[in-house]
């Protein structure tokens, strides 16, 4: 009977640490889906400068002025264009792998959790060096 009431009593704290557990989890996920969409909100926000840029720019193109002008313009264009792309995907990759490092943390810390838990549930008749 005492070893009913100890197999009770710790499964209830089994129960009570998943639970634990799993609204940690939640909390990471929340943080990591937070980050992400301040990333894109910063990512989405610097698109729409960057076109609003290339917009003005190209509405000069069509101002009176030798070709050697158009092209110096049109090479300035490019070159701004690539530091913008590696700039966009930058910010892309910061956000992903912030929201990826609270993930991984999470898990490793969680799988450590789920040790301890387990461990207080499973009755040392159970275990194989008990066995012996």
């Amino acid at each position: 009977m005492e070893r009913t009431s100890e197999f009770f009593g710790s499964s209830l704290k089994y129960w009570s640490d998943i639970a634990a557990i799993e609204m940690r989890n939640i909390e990471a996920f929340s943080l990591a889906q937070q980050k992400m969409l301040e990333g894109w909100g910063l990512l989405a926000q610097r698109q729409a400068e960057i076109a609003q840029g290339t917009l003005s720019r190209s509405l000069g193109l069509h101002a009176p002025g030798s070709v050697g002008e158009r092209i110096d313009s049109l090479k300035t264009t490019i070159l701004e264009s690539q530091a913008n792309s590696n700039m966009l995907t930058e910010l892309a990759t910061r956000s992903s792998g912030e929201a990826a490092g609270i993930l991984q943390t999470r898990l490793l810390a969680s799988l450590d959790e789920w040790k301890a838990a387990l461990g207080q549930v499973v009755l040392p008749s159970t275990t194989p060096s008990a066995a012996k």
